[in-house]
């Protein structure tokens, strides 16, 4: 295809490079704005205030309730040795 192109005359090529030129540009510019606009979408999305990690770690743990007790593997291993 490139020796078809050079044996072309020069105000051909040169339009060929300009169309070319353009065309790629104008994809690049489509993927940069799509990809800022999708940014900045996101930017006005979260509103909402950040959580800290102590907050996010807070939820993340289960509910119990009065009548529930956690055992810790120290404690089981305490457990353990008494019982022995």
């Amino acid at each position: 295809m490139l020796k078809q192109l050079l044996e072309k005359p020069e105000n051909y090529r040169r339009k060929f490079a300009f169309i070319t030129t353009a065309i790629l540009g104008i994809i690049i510019f489509s993927i940069w704005f799509i990809i800022t606009q999708y940014n900045v979408k996101q930017a006005f999305n979260n509103n909402q205030p950040q959580k800290t990690a102590t907050q996010q770690f807070r939820e993340s743990l289960p509910s119990l309730n009065n009548n529930q007790t956690i055992t810790t593997e120290l404690m089981k291993q305490q457990k353990d040795i008494t019982v022995k």
